[in-house]
C-alpha cells in the first residue's frame, strides 16, 4: 500500500489502520520520513502564508530551521520515550511500528494546516475564535490518533493506557532536559577551549 493510501486510511479508519500496521512489512521507515518531511514543509509554509493579523511573531523572529528541528525532535522523543516505557510495561509494539504510527498521526496536521493558514487571510480579528476552533480541532485529532496508536499497537487497557501516556510525557521531559544539559556542557567546553587557544596565541 502506498504512503498516500495509508494516509487516507488513518484519516478514514484509524483503528483499522493501526491494527493493520502490525502486519509484517506494513510499517516502513520511508513512509514515516515522508510524513515528517511533509509536516515540516507544511509548518514552514503555514508561517509564511498566514494572514498578517494572525501572525504572532515578526518575520525576522521566525527560524525555519528551528521550526523544522522542533517537529523532528518532538516526533523522535515521543517515539523513544513511548517505546522505552512501553517495553518496560510489556507493551507489544515494536520500535518501527511506534515510529511509523506516530508519524502517520500527523496526517490531519499535514492535510488541514495549510487550508487553515490560507483562511486566516480572509478572517478578521473578530473571527479569531474560528481560527482557534479549527486549530484546536486539528490538535485534538492528532492527539486522538497518537492515543489510539498507543492503545492498539501495545494492546493496553484504558487504565494502563493513561498510565503509559503520562510516563511517556515525563520521559519526553527527561530526554529534553538531558539534551539541554548536554548542549550546555558542550557549549561551555567549546568556549573554554576557544578562550584557552586564544589566550595561548596572544601570549605567544
Amino acid at each position: 500500500m502506498s504512503t498516500w493510501k495509508m494516509a487516507g486510511q488513518v484519516l478514514a479508519h484509524p483503528l483499522d489502520f493501526y491494527y493493520d500496521l502490525q502486519e509484517p512489512g506494513r510499517a516502513r521507515y520511508r513512509d514515516a520520513f515522508v510524513l515528517i518531511a511533509l509536516a515540516i514543509v507544511v509548518r514552514i509554509l503555514s508561517l509564511s502564508l498566514s494572514g498578517f493579523l494572525f501572525q504572532r511573531r515578526e518575520a525576522y523572529e521566525i527560524s525555519f530551521v528551528t521550526e523544522g528541528v522542533s517537529i523532528l525532535v518532538l516526533w523522535l522523543t515521543w517515539t523513544i520515550a513511548n517505546w522505552g516505557i512501553s517495553t518496560i510495561q510489556e507493551g507489544e509494539g515494536k520500535f518501527k511500528e511506534i515510529l511509523v504510527g506516530s508519524a502517520f498521526a500527523l496526517t490531519p496536521y499535514v492535510v488541514l494546516t495549510l487550508p487553515i493558514s490560507l483562511l486566516t487571510n480572509v478572517l478578521s480579528m473578530r473571527e479569531w475564535s474560528v481560527y482557534l476552533f479549527l486549530s484546536g480541532f486539528v490538535f485534538v485529532w492528532v492527539a486522538f490518533l497518537l492515543i489510539m496508536k498507543v492503545k492498539i499497537v501495545h494492546d493496553f487497557n484504558l487504565y494502563k493506557l493513561l498510565f503509559i501516556l503520562f510516563l511517556t510525557l515525563v520521559g519526553m521531559l527527561i530526554i529534553w532536559f538531558v539534551i539541554v544539559l548536554f548542549y550546555g556542557l558542550v557549549n561551555q567546553a567549546v568556549h573554554f577551549i576557544t578562550g584557552l587557544v586564544t589566550e595561548i596565541r596572544f601570549r605567544l
